[in-house]
């Protein structure tokens, strides 16, 4: 344990030797020590006397290692209001402020980091992706997406974030992509089979309302013939959307009163009796 020299009057070589200590603790790894010394260093300092920047953020940063979040906050505003603009701040403060849960201050101290510099470290636009879509800031979390660390856009968090996004947005296309990528991860997933089990049955409902419509208007045998053919593709889309209600009807249990809904008009577009009495059980 490096010893403090005590306080006494304000002398150059007290001062010296204050600044001394924390330099020696900080070179041994001691940083709780080094951040008292700091403190003792600034303390003793004459009133007329600016330490300058780069002292404030070096003693700064051995508080942040010390464990004194609020001390390493402190010595940063010092160095930053004496012109200090190292990156190293901003990613070392955002860091303090996401351990404290401000979410703002951690925002503010990325984005400058961004905005001012060479962004060397990838993941900081991960984070910042995560706090965009954590605060419904859409626009701005599609944004940054071609920035995201390859690595992160191929999780199933940020496809699913993605894929949320795009949905907000009407991006259909995108979503698309974004839920056959999350299919293939996980079969399982909720959100991205609900959104083909609707899209299918949408399409198929779709042509089936416009063809009996073109039908009722202009019973021909030629108009029956292309009705025949219109309703068989529909079919197919309404199958489609079948395949992905089963799977969910299995994985999302509590949602069966909804999807009840959907496959039991698909039964009766398939005149199966049997099947849309069964669903229609579950309808609340």
């Amino acid at each position: 344990m490096i010893l403090l020299v005590a306080a006494g009057c304000r002398t150059a070589v007290n001062i010296a030797s204050f600044r001394e200590n924390a330099e020696t603790a900080e070179a041994a790894g001691d940083y709780v020590v080094a951040t008292e010394a700091w403190k003792f260093y600034f303390s003793q300092l004459p009133p007329d006397a600016d330490p300058g920047d780069t002292l404030y953020a070096r003693a700064a940063h051995t508080a942040f290692r010390g464990g004194d979040a609020f001390q390493a906050i402190e010595w940063f505003d010092k160095a930053r209001d004496r012109g200090y603009r190292h990156p190293e701040m901003n990613l070392v403060l955002a860091d303090i402020y996401r351990g404290q849960n401000n979410l703002s201050q951690e925002l503010s101290e990325l984005e400058y980091y961004v905005e001012n510099h060479e962004v060397e470290q990838p993941d900081v636009y991960r984070r910042l992706f995560d706090i965009y879509y954590t605060s419904n800031r859409t626009e701005d979390a599609m944004g940054i997406w071609d920035n995201v660390p390859d690595v992160y856009k191929g999780t199933e968090q940020g496809l699913d974030r993605y894929f949320e996004l795009n949905k907000k947005l009407s991006n259909e296309q995108k979503a698309d992509s974004a839920s056959l990528e999350l299919l293939a991860l996980n079969p399982e997933h909720v959100g991205a089979l609900e959104w083909h089990a609707q899209k299918n049955y949408e399409k198929g409902e779709a042509r089936y309302q416009r063809e009996m419509k073109r039908y009722e208007a202009k019973r021909t045998s030629g108009s029956y013939q292309t009705l025949l053919r219109q309703l068989k593709l529909a079919s197919v889309d309404f199958r489609k959307s079948l395949d992905y209600f089963e799977k969910l009807w299995e994985v999302n249990p509590e949602s069966r009163s909804e999807y009840a809904v959907y496959m039991n008009n698909i039964h009766v577009r398939f005149n199966d009796k049997s099947k849309a009495d069964y669903y229609r059980k579950f309808i609340n």
